[in-house]
């Protein structure tokens, strides 16, 4: 395993940027980097691949404390919780976005549990599960990422937004936008099971038939 040359206050600095929205990001990382040694921007430029940490967790190239992991998923604990068992669910190949995962049930049925887990384990009041999905939206490591944190009331963790007015004819727009385009995944969808079906299949004589 690669040590890492990072000291915990790095790292949990590191941490604390990845939580900012993104133009404060554009402003901090870039003084942040300046603090680092060589050795150390070059750590993080090999972990990260570009921008993933996960991947290196996953790698066990960074250390992490597991709760989860099968063939696919790794669940640890987040380094920088919002509050006291925050987990971190990921899919251990590489994918910057949601859609581009194909089994997403299965990451959403371990995210589930993982926060039946949390609930019971850390005697929450609630969870938050929620994904960052895309640089706009907050992610700062271009891998998925599902959170899934513990809530307790008067806790400090908030997930607000300020309202935009938005006409009623944008909406009916943008309503048409997004079912169109949903159609055609639904149509791409039916066509691949078609073929599926219309496969020919094989025909075995007596000799190759398992008894």
């Amino acid at each position: 395993m690669t040590e890492n040359p990072l000291t915990k206050e790095q790292m949990e600095e590191l941490g604390k940027i990845s939580q900012m929205p993104v133009e404060e990001q554009k402003k901090a990382l870039p003084r942040f980097l300046k603090k680092l040694s060589p050795e150390q921007v070059e750590f993080l430029k090999k972990q990260q691949g570009g921008g993933c940490v996960y991947c290196a967790i996953a790698e066990g190239k960074i250390e992490a404390k597991k709760v989860y992991e099968d063939a696919n998923l790794l669940g640890v604990l987040e380094i920088n919780p919002a509050n006291k068992g925050h987990v971190v669910l990921f899919p251990k190949k590489h994918y910057e976005i949601l859609n581009k995962i194909e089994d997403v049930g299965h990451l959403f049925n371990v995210a589930k549990s993982i926060s039946g887990a949390v609930f019971d384990g850390v005697k929450a009041e609630g969870t938050n599960i929620f994904i960052s999905n895309g640089a706009a939206a907050g992610q700062l490591m271009p891998h998925v990422t599902v959170h899934i944190v513990p809530r307790f009331k008067d806790d400090k963790f908030s997930l607000r937004w300020d309202k935009v007015e938005v006409s009623d004819e944008d909406m009916d727009e943008v309503k048409q936008e997004i079912v169109s385009r949903l159609e055609a995944i639904s149509d791409v969808e039916e066509e691949k099971e078609e073929k599926v079906k219309d496969v020919p299949k094989k025909k075995y004589s007596e000799k190759e038939r398992v008894p």
